[in-house]
């Protein structure tokens, strides 16, 4: 049982790209095979063959994983912010605040030592270094949990503004967020110095250009995905205010930006950072994720929402997808550090996809009742407590 205040579908939706995430990265520590696409690295080509065309399958769906999170994370702030009614402001700007700075903490305490346990148990040699993607040295490695909880610290002094909206502060509000998100978004179109191989400094690094600079390893740089969470805010705020009339329009909104990304792909140009290197289907496909081009964004949230907008409908998929998606940290700790030990133990050579997808399917028992089990305790406890910022 949920409480009767949450959305049961924004749930089911995160859960569902759970689930997918997880595939991708038992495909990562179990089967040893992985795609990289970044703007100023490597670039993952895909062959004819039916391991190259799995691997592209796989990662398409995978893709849509990190722009959902942090969408949904940016629209489950803005409901927060409207079941926390009874808080003042600086109570609830400080409560988000903190999520954030757990989510950093557990990233470096908890994240990266499950990636180094997998990655130090790959024998397959087709790691260059200590972290996917990377060179040989590395020191801070800036993760999707990282990015997620300076994002969450950087929409905390927001919240004040994100109670339940009145049209006239909408009117305000709303346009001046959108322009925001709208500029962070494309910032990778917009900013990218134009030689990939010049060197960046650390400001730039963290804030925009995925790949290494001394000891800061970024594969989440802040500002594309600030406005993911933004527009997710946005999102949330809507869904506050005019939940019905959001709901109709939303199957549409997906539409058009999934759209607007094929029309941007075919152009080839703005909004790619790389445009495709031939004229295969495989290669169309194949988007920028490190920073996260345009028209990524508008192709993942546009899937994101169109998925959102399936599972609104009550039926079993949707129970059972949002069984995961009310613990997503707990999940996403624990799968990773789950797969990493049996890929380490098991198969530190790899192995095959159908078998990647055999322990993908029996590791989900017992995540489930982890999830479960965990969303149980976090229902009966006070809005006080410190289960609320897991």
């Amino acid at each position: 049982m949920s409480r009767p205040d949450r959305i049961e579908s924004i749930d089911a939706a995160r859960g569902a790209i759970m689930l997918v995430m997880a595939t991708d990265h038992v495909n990562a520590l179990v089967v040893r095979r992985h795609s990289v696409e970044f703007w100023a690295g490597a670039w993952t080509r895909y062959g004819a063959g039916a391991a190259d065309l799995l691997q592209l399958g796989f990662r398409l769906l995978s893709d849509l994983c990190a722009p959902g999170f942090f969408f949904w994370m940016g629209a489950g702030v803005a409901l927060l912010a409207g079941r926390r009614a009874d808080w003042p402001g600086r109570r609830l700007a400080g409560h988000v605040a903190l999520r954030g700075l757990v989510l950093v903490l557990l990233s470096w305490v908890v994240e990266v030592p499950a990636w180094v346990v997998g990655i130090h148990g790959d024998r397959t040699g087709a790691h260059p270094g200590g972290w996917p993607g990377a060179g040989p040295a590395i020191g801070l490695p800036v993760t999707v949990l990282t990015t997620l909880g300076i994002c969450t610290m950087v929409l905390a002094p927001m919240q004040p503004l994100a109670r339940p909206l009145v049209r006239r502060r909408a009117a305000m509000v709303l346009p001046a967020m959108l322009v925001l998100a709208g500029l962070c978004v494309l910032s990778p179109s917009l900013f990218l110095p134009d030689d990939a191989g010049q060197p960046v400094g650390m400001p730039a690094r963290l804030a925009l250009v995925a790949g290494q600079t001394g000891g800061l390893y970024v594969e989440y740089p802040v500002l594309p995905w600030l406005g993911v969470a933004l527009l997710g805010h946005m999102f949330g705020q809507c869904l506050a205010g005019w939940r019905a009339a959001t709901l109709r329009a939303v199957a549409w909104i997906g539409v058009a930006c999934l759209l607007a990304a094929i029309l941007l792909r075919w152009h080839g140009t703005f909004g790619n950072l790389r445009p495709p290197r031939d004229g295969s289907w495989r290669e169309f496909f194949n988007l920028v994720k490190y920073p996260p081009a345009p028209v990524f964004v508008l192709a993942m949230l546009g899937g994101n929402l169109c998925l959102f907008r399936a599972l609104s409908h009550p039926g079993w998929l949707g129970r059972f997808c949002a069984g995961f998606g009310r613990a997503p940290l707990p999940f996403y700790l624990a799968h990773l550090w789950l797969f990493a030990v049996i890929g380490a133990v098991f198969f530190p050579m790899g192995t095959q996809y159908g078998v990647g997808v055999l322990v993908w399917l029996a590791g989900l028992w017992p995540l489930r009742r982890l999830c479960l089990g965990f969303a149980r305790m976090r229902r009966n406890r006070p809005a006080s407590s410190w289960v609320h910022l897991f």
